[in-house]
């Protein structure tokens, strides 16, 4: 009897666990998958959507003023981008460019001399009143370009030298300098316009300076007036980069007129947009008008010798003016009574 007990055993265990293992496998069958106890994987997603400002929705914030929703915007993060990757590499390697090529052709050409010498006479090249305003205009734009130089390539070039507190300092004077004198730069410039204005239209022989490279080209003499192609052509330049920079820094400045020309243009859809465009403009205008006033100072002072002068003293040698401007010279010699302008 004994023995036919363990059999019967077996039986009854082995059909235990083929029931539970059926009862489970149901059960798990019929158990749904797990589901995640937050419905948004990623709840931030709104968050930050809202923050730059690409919701749809408005959006609510204690500040209060123009774009004061908008925390982290889109085309702020592009104009640092350009800033950085754009503008600070390629405008310093333009300036460098512009020096580098001043250097050659001085090492190349020399400096242009007088072929009879100096005569002796002088003949009064530019008033009292001119030269107030050109060495205004030169101080202002100096000491804009030098503070906007330290703003621009300053901190990889100064920061080693001072470190970090000291350029702080540095910079913290020049942005100060650079905004208080800023507004004055205009007004000098108008003031500019209006006295050289009427000498620096086209006149007849202008477009053969320019062929003749101003007498670099050839051995024949260029004919000029009191300015010739070249100092016309840098007249006009400094008008249009100056009212450019002008109107861009006047916006800089005074952030109420990048209000307004965010209220008049529908091509500007942000407050911040405008600043930004105008700091990009601002700044590409700023380092070409800088080269260019490079190659000017390198012109009336190194190369062309006897220049300098007629904004010093208002009076230029004889010869020199029969050899560089030989038809202003005989409007002096028909009328020597008449007012330097």
């Amino acid at each position: 009897m004994r023995k036919n007990r363990f059999p019967i055993l077996v039986a009854g265990v082995l059909c235990l666990a083929s029931l539970v293992l059926s009862f489970g496998g149901e059960a798990l069958a019929e158990t749904p998958p797990p589901t995640h106890p937050i419905s948004n994987p990623n709840p931030g997603a709104d968050l930050w959507r809202a923050v730059r400002g690409s919701i749809d929705a408005p959006t609510v914030s204690q500040v209060k003023g123009r774009d004061a929703s908008v925390l982290v915007h889109r085309d702020g993060e592009r104009w640092m981008s350009f800033r950085v990757d754009e503008l600070i590499p390629n405008g310093g390697n333009f300036l460098i460019v512009i020096l580098l090529l001043i250097g050659a052709i001085y090492a190349i050409r020399g400096p242009v001399k007088l072929a009879g010498g100096e005569s002796g006479v002088l003949l009064e090249r530019n008033s009292v009143g001119a030269r107030v305003i050109h060495w205004l205009l030169a101080g202002i734009f100096i000491l804009l370009a030098i503070s906007g130089l330290v703003l621009l390539f300053g901190r990889p070039l100064l920061i080693p030298l001072f470190g970090k507190t000291g350029f702080a300092v540095i910079a913290s004077v020049c942005k100060e300098a650079h905004n208080l004198v800023g507004p004055i730069f205009p007004l000098i410039l108008l003031a500019s316009f209006f006295r050289l204005v009427s000498r620096n239209l086209y006149e007849q022989g202008d477009l053969k300076w320019f062929a003749r490279g101003g007498g670099m080209v050839g051995k024949a003499h260029v004919s000029a007036g009191k300015f010739n192609g070249g100092e016309k052509l840098l007249f006009w330049l400094t008008m249009f980069l100056g009212v450019a920079i002008s109107v861009t820094g006047y916006v800089l400045d005074f952030p109420v007129l990048a209000a307004w020309v965010q209220n008049v243009s529908s091509d500007f859809n942000q407050y911040r947009q405008v600043m930004e465009f105008a700091h990009v403009v601002h700044g590409v205008v700023a380092v070409v008008f800088i080269g260019l006033i490079f190659g000017h100072i390198f012109m009336a002072t190194a190369l062309v010798r006897g220049s300098l002068s007629s904004m010093t003293s208002g009076k230029v040698d004889a010869n020199w003016a029969k050899e560089h401007h030989d038809r202003w010279y005989q409007e002096m010699q028909a009328d020597p009574d008449q007012p330097a302008n």
